[in-house]
């Protein structure tokens, strides 16, 4: 896990979603910390514009339960890593 990442995704629970930063650590369970499925989306969908990127469903469904920051932390670093895909169209 990059710091960099991971300190982003803190900022963000942090200001948007109002998360005390002292409950933050990679292993813990977004639903401990007090996001739904509803915030889930919502805080997918703020990571995926601020990093430019779309996390494909199945690797971030809000419908799963036990989803860590360490597991999106994970997600967003394997997207940023791939090569770009797309026919260019």
């Amino acid at each position: 896990m990059h710091t960099d990442t991971y300190t982003t995704l803190c900022s963000m629970l942090e200001q948007k979603f109002h998360v005390d930063p002292a409950r933050l650590s990679p292993g813990i369970c977004l639903e401990e910390i007090g996001l739904d499925s509803l915030s889930l989306m919502e805080f997918v969908f703020n990571a995926e514009d601020t990093f430019h990127l779309r996390i494909p469903e199945d690797l971030l469904d809000p419908r799963q339960g036990g989803i860590t920051l360490q597991h999106v932390c994970d997600v967003i670093e394997a997207l940023q890593a791939a090569p770009a895909t797309g026919t260019g169209a």
